[in-house]
Formats: C-alpha cells, structure tokens, sequence
C-alpha cells in the first residue's frame, strides 16, 4: 500500500491513556468508552487514516475492536522493532509522547502492511487459549507446592488443583464445542489431527495463534513461528546459528509436538535420527523436526484449499 496516499496516525498504549501523535500534534486521551468516542470523532475528520499502534499484550484489543468497526486501516507492530529503531537513532529517553514520535516515524519510513481484523471465532478460540494457559501455569504452581509444601496447607492445595481441573475441562469442552460449530476450524483441525505427533492442544494453538499458516510463504511462516535459524558469522568466524524471535506460544507447543513425533511418527522419528547420527545436538535435531511439521503441516492445508476450490 501507498502509505503517501494515507494519513498516518500513532498511538501509544498505556493501560488508562492513549497518547496520540499526527501531524507534529500530540494528544492524550483517557482510555475509556469516552476517550475512544473523542478520538474516533477526530480521526474520522482525516481523509483515508492509518493507525499504527503496538502490541501490548491485549490492552490494544478495545481500541482495534473499535477502529476496525469504523473501517479504519490499523496496523500493529512489534514494541522490540519500535524500540530497536528508537535506538538505531540514538533516542534514549522513553516518555509516551516520545514513545509516539518515534512510533509514527518507524511507521513513515518502514515498509508496513494494514493487519487483518481478526475473525469473531478466532478471537474467542485465542480468549479461551489464553484462558487455558493461565489455569495450566497455575496447576503446575500448585503441584509444585504439593511436592515442596507444608504438610499443613496439604488439603487447601489439593482443594484447588481439584477446582483448576474441573476448570481446565470446563474450557476444553468449550474450545472443542466453537471448533466443532465452525466448519473451518473443525477441517483445518481434523487436518492437524490426522498427522501423528499433533494432539489437540497443538491443533488449537495453531488454529487460535497462527491462523495465517495456509496464506504465507514457508520461509515466511518458519520465522513467525520463531524457527528460522539465523547467521552469526562476521569476517572469518562463523558462530552457531540460533532461532529467536517469532509467537512463543507456537513455538513452545510445537517443540512438545516434536518431541512426540520424534517417538511415533516414523517420517519425523527417522528424520531425527538421521541427524543425530550426523552428530546433530538433540535439541538442533528437534527443532528441525518442529519445522518440518509445520511445514507439512502447511502444505496439507493448501492442498485441502486447492481441492475445495
């Protein structure tokens, strides 16, 4: 997109304000339903706005529920970028208005695309996602305290990891159900399941957190999964690669995927072994396996988009 035909606008996020910056102005507004109608008023004054904000790990959902409604064209963008590039021009200090500038310069000289409102089902299946991870770490708190606590506070313990349970099967059931109600999350799921390896814990992650997968190219989705290896090397040394960066949440199931595979599935387990036999490090070994499951995993669903179409 031609962002010289757009105007752009920054806002940076903070829990009870919006610092807003377009056009040399600043602006912050209360991060209320009062606040949000004043700045949809005054953004919708401008001709074609682009908002760019960052992600804040869900204090943007209101704002971007919002902006979207009115048709607004918003991006959002990566706070290590943002930060990185605030460096690169030697800004140091961190004030939300400085925070804003420099959002809305990034935004003026980086190549940037509109992000795509996210369906009603995705938002709910990657709700209760998050939900679910909240109750996972929590039991495992607990069990751990099971192990490490005092005998006296034993019962109250074993009280909660009882409620945490009936909890986390609450929510599954509820993800099973939106998925089953949906025909296209339950296919891409039923693709998921059928390779040997990914269980249904996997099969949500992908579907609430990587629903791209069948649109992008696969060195393009190897690094939004955080499973690109990058170079080290400078002059004559060339250290080891490492993969960094990329949706820790796919990554992290994915590597328990692998691991599974890597035991039952025979493509995967002799894969594996191939690499370890090469003096491959076991974790090197699995992580390779990680991507060529996703990838696979993304050539099925292509090939099922190709035979409905």
């Amino acid at each position: 997109m031609n962002k010289e035909q757009y105007n752009l606008i920054a806002i940076d996020i903070a829990k009870d304000s919006l610092q807003v910056y377009h056009d040399d102005k600043s602006e912050s507004v209360t991060y209320n339903p009062k606040g949000l109608a004043h700045l949809c008023r005054a953004i919708g004054k401008l001709k074609k706005p682009w908002v760019i904000c960052e992600a804040t790990g869900g204090y943007e959902r209101p704002l971007m529920a919002l902006l979207y409604a009115k048709g607004i064209t918003v991006t959002l963008v990566n706070p290590a970028r943002v930060r990185a590039f605030a460096k690169s021009e030697g800004i140091r200090a961190k004030t939300d208005p400085i925070d804003a500038r420099v959002l809305l310069r990034f935004a003026q000289e980086k190549s940037l695309q509109p992000t795509p409102p996210p369906e009603p089902q995705n938002q709910e299946l990657a709700a209760l996602m998050d939900r679910r991870s909240h109750l996972t770490e929590q039991l495992a708190r607990e069990k751990n305290r099971r192990q490490k606590g005092d005998p006296f506070i034993g019962k109250s313990i074993a009280r909660m990891i009882i409620v945490i349970e009936d909890e986390l099967q609450i929510l599954d059931q509820k993800i099973r159900e939106l998925i089953d109600t949906n025909c296209e999350l339950h296919a891409n799921s039923q693709i998921f399941l059928s390779v040997q390896g990914i269980g249904e814990v996997t099969a949500w992650t992908l579907l609430a957190y990587l629903r791209e997968i069948p649109h992008l190219g696969r060195n393009q989705l190897v690094a939004l999964a955080g499973l690109a290896p990058f170079n080290r090397d400078s002059g004559k040394s060339s250290s080891k690669r490492s993969i960094q960066g990329g949706r820790a949440k796919v990554r992290k199931c994915l590597y328990m995927a692998a691991q599974s595979a890597a035991l039952y599935n025979p493509v995967i387990r002799d894969y594996v072994a191939r690499l370890r036999e090469r003096g491959k490090p076991y974790k090197c070994a699995i992580v390779a396996a990680m991507r060529k499951l996703l990838i696979h995993l993304q050539s099925l669903l292509k090939n099922y988009k190709k035979c409905l179409a």
